[in-house]
């Protein structure tokens, strides 16, 4: 087995807990997962030995990282104090509801040293959320100039077909969109099977 000799960047897990259950998600995580979220004592454990292998960068996911706000802003911080960079925390912006919250959150996670969002926009994710909660968030970071980008930014045009206020089952999204959006999504997502399969 070869060892890793430098770790360069990497990607923490905040919880497994999410407000949406895709399937093409790795590690299972729905709502029906556990509400635990790392501590600020296993978050200073990570950034020891992330810094003990050489990483200087990561970043942030779960589930929804944003189950947990404050627990969010301590992980960064804690990251941040130890010297690592927080490049991009993941989202799939379902508590994207109004601008003065998101205004506010943005401007406590740039406190705590996050650089940017990775907003979630795909068949899988419209299942559980509006797309236009990830278009509006991703209007409002570029409005407040803090980082972010659309993952994956492809599926826009596709997902233009459907109603853009709610979220959609899979019958409405084999209607409107593609009979085969889920094995089009998987293959645009270059998924493959790895103890999951896509039903």
């Amino acid at each position: 087995m070869q060892k890793v000799k430098k770790l360069r960047h990497g990607g923490i897990m905040a919880n497994y807990r999410c407000t949406a259950a895709c399937r093409h998600c790795l590690y299972a995580c729905s709502p029906t997962r556990d509400e635990g979220y790392i501590s600020e004592e296993t978050a200073a454990e990570v950034a020891e030995l992330l810094i003990e292998g050489g990483c200087r960068s990561v970043h942030i996911g779960g589930g929804e990282p944003f189950l947990n706000f404050d627990g969010l802003c301590i992980l960064a911080n804690t990251l941040t104090n130890a010297g690592i960079t927080v490049e991009y925390i993941e989202t799939n912006a379902y508590w994207a509801n109004n601008h003065s919250l998101i205004e506010r959150r943005l401007r406590l996670l740039s406190k705590v040293g996050a650089k940017a969002l990775c907003i979630s926009l795909d068949p899988f994710h419209a299942e559980y959320v509006p797309i236009k909660k990830p278009l509006y968030l991703a209007e409002s970071c570029r409005n407040a100039g803090f980082g972010y980008f659309v993952w994956q930014d492809k599926f826009i045009r596709m997902l233009s077909k459907v109603d853009e206020n709610k979220a959609h089952d899979r019958g409405t999204l084999e209607r409107e969109v593609s009979p085969g959006y889920i094995w089009d999504t998987a293959q645009s997502y270059g998924l493959r099977l790895s103890g999951r399969a896509i039903i």
